[in-house]
């Protein structure tokens, strides 16, 4: 014990030789708070920022995402898009109102959150979704306090010893300041502040793009203007590795009226089960030699394979390299020592394709149409951490020529069908299987995750049908790549229409 005490008095009296020179840590997070507190007295000051109790928040324009259009290349048709945000500060309370149309989808939601515990009204089934509390106190809450530069200083002052200073930068001609911090979520954000204004320019997300690798989404401030004790933007602007794909008009009231704060919360709304929040990784075998790998490479995100004599086809690629990495290990689990040596597409979207790179690389021929292939090849050439680019090789492709494409051995057979033109997308390929009567298709019909009613079909629903009918095709089942899968049944439900055929 005597000895014990010793050496730690011993150490105790050591030099502290670090004392009186900050580290570059240190100086990096005290030059960004300077920067904040720079920006906090442009808009107005500390005491004008902490004054804010309650938020009303209205934002309207258009949107057009990158890789979420109905053609991989403009011009594009925007998605209508309107949002109203009321965040009650003290009480820990949100109330959102989301509509949006374009693309195939009408959408028109209002997600309440209090108290870590939240809600989600869907005004077209008038159904009520509990929100899990994990998604209600993080993805579903921190992220509307990104909608305004007050709210963003706020939290960066909140969450101060997170804040570190990057250096200088130039954005439309004017220099910034360039800090970074972590928010509640999690979500690293970097701030540009106009070094000559104060203003917050933009702030930058990073992530990665199927196209381009790791980038940055941009939400861009304009327009400021004076709202009571301080300055709002009237505009902000999205962009997407280094594309415009959205703008908004914005108009911002702080603590209102008590008659601007409140909003009609339906009562009489079925209330249903809450969604998974991390549904299981499963394979499910839906017939012999055809499976469908749910939730594995992400949550909601599933790819169809199939075995024929020598080889496999997998239908959809979906999200990343990291998930198709895990698809491919479950399809060779499955059927051992068969080669995947064609990969199917159903439409060009970011989050349909983000997994091609892993099947390029597995050495599969890519089936898609003659459109969408220099999206694929752009892809291939991507800058990113992987398989392929360890070993880069130029993809092959079996294109859709005629609306058709057919896969057989005499005994297995497999029909990649253009259904297009969609309201969702232009060129949509649905894979059909005639032997088991069994459609593979994305983003055209949903089975919901939970005991939700389906509520009136969408638009591209619809022309699903009709292409179905008018292909003579009449399937028993209806696999999805998100989703379960549905039934002939279920899916003569969802369209309010008599298509079950004995």
């Amino acid at each position: 014990m005597r000895a014990t005490l010793f050496v730690l008095a011993a150490l105790m009296a050591l030099p502290t030789t670090a004392v009186g020179k900050p580290t570059l840590t240190e100086e990096s997070q005290v030059h960004a708070r300077k920067v904040v507190d720079s920006a906090v007295t442009a808009l107005g000051g500390a005491s004008a920022l902490q004054s804010i109790d309650f938020v009303k928040l209205q934002l309207q324009g258009d949107v057009w995402p990158r890789l979420q259009m109905t053609t991989p290349n403009p011009p594009f048709e925007p998605t209508r898009f309107q949002e109203t945000l009321l965040l009650d500060l003290k009480e820990n309370r949100l109330v959102l109102e989301q509509m949006n149309s374009g693309a195939g989808f009408d959408g028109h939601n209002t997600i309440v959150i209090h108290d870590g515990e939240g809600t989600t009204y869907d005004h077209r089934a008038r159904t009520a979704t509990p929100i899990p509390a994990a998604q209600a106190n993080q993805q579903q809450f921190v992220q509307y306090y990104r909608r305004l530069p007050q709210l963003i200083l706020r939290q960066a002052l909140e969450r101060e010893n997170t804040l570190r200073y990057l250096g200088r930068d130039t954005f439309e001609g004017r220099r910034q300041d360039v800090v970074t911090f972590v928010m509640a979520d999690a979500q690293q954000v970097a701030l540009y502040v106009d070094a000559k204004t104060g203003l917050l320019s933009k702030y930058e997300l990073i992530f990665t793009d199927p196209l381009r690798g790791d980038q940055a989404s941009q939400i861009i401030f304009s327009d400021y203007a004076s709202v009571g004790r301080t300055m709002v933007p009237q505009q902000w602007n999205w962009r997407i590795a280094g594309d415009l794909a959205a703008r908004y008009r914005v108009r911002a009231g702080f603590n209102p009226p008590a008659a601007d704060r409140s909003t009609d919360i339906p009562s009489d709304y079925q209330k249903v089960a809450a969604v998974p929040l991390d549904p299981k990784p499963t394979v499910e075998k839906l017939a012999d030699d055809v499976i469908v790998v749910q939730n594995v490479a992400a949550p909601n995100y599933n790819t169809m394979a199939v075995a024929f004599r020598d080889y496999v086809i997998a239908v959809e690629a979906p999200w990343s390299s990291e998930g198709a990495d895990r698809v491919i290990e479950r399809i060779k689990e499955t059927w051992p020592g068969k080669p995947i040596r064609y990969v199917a597409v159903t439409h060009h979207h970011g989050d349909h394709i983000g997994g091609l790179r892993s099947f390029i690389a597995e050495g599969a021929t890519v089936i898609t149409t003659q459109t969408n292939r220099g999206v694929v090849e752009t892809m291939a050439i991507a800058p990113q951490n992987d398989r392929l680019a360890k070993a880069p090789r130029k993809p092959q492709f079996l294109l859709v020529e005629g609306g058709r494409r057919v896969l057989t051995d005499g005994d297995q057979t497999v029909e990649l069908i253009d259904v297009g033109p969609n309201p969702h997308a232009r060129e949509m390929l649905i894979a059909w299987l005639p032997k088991q009567r069994i459609v593979f298709q994305g983003d055209l019909f949903f089975m919901p995750a939970n005991d939700a009613p389906q509520g009136p079909p969408q638009t591209s629903t619809l022309s699903f049908a009709q292409k179905l009918k008018e292909k003579n095709l009449a399937p028993e089942r209806i696999a999805s790549v998100h989703g379960r899968t549905a039934t002939k049944e279920e899916f003569a439900r969802a369209i309010n229409d008599q298509m079950v055929k004995n």
